[in-house]
């Protein structure tokens, strides 16, 4: 899972994320991470780490 999240530095924006413009949802197994993207700033902000039910 971690693999994952740092994989969206370089790629902020990787197939199968899902959501809005800056705020997009990837499923990593039994996971699910929401996170925040900033192009300003180059910045990725994961806002929520969770389980799937």
């Amino acid at each position: 899972m971690f693999t994952a999240v740092d994989a969206l530095a370089h790629d902020p924006r990787p197939e199968g994320a899902f959501g809005s413009t800056d705020v997009l949802r990837i499923h990593v197994g039994i996971y699910s991470v929401m996170y925040e993207i900033s192009d300003q700033q180059v910045r990725i902000s994961v806002i929520h780490l969770g389980r799937l039910r």
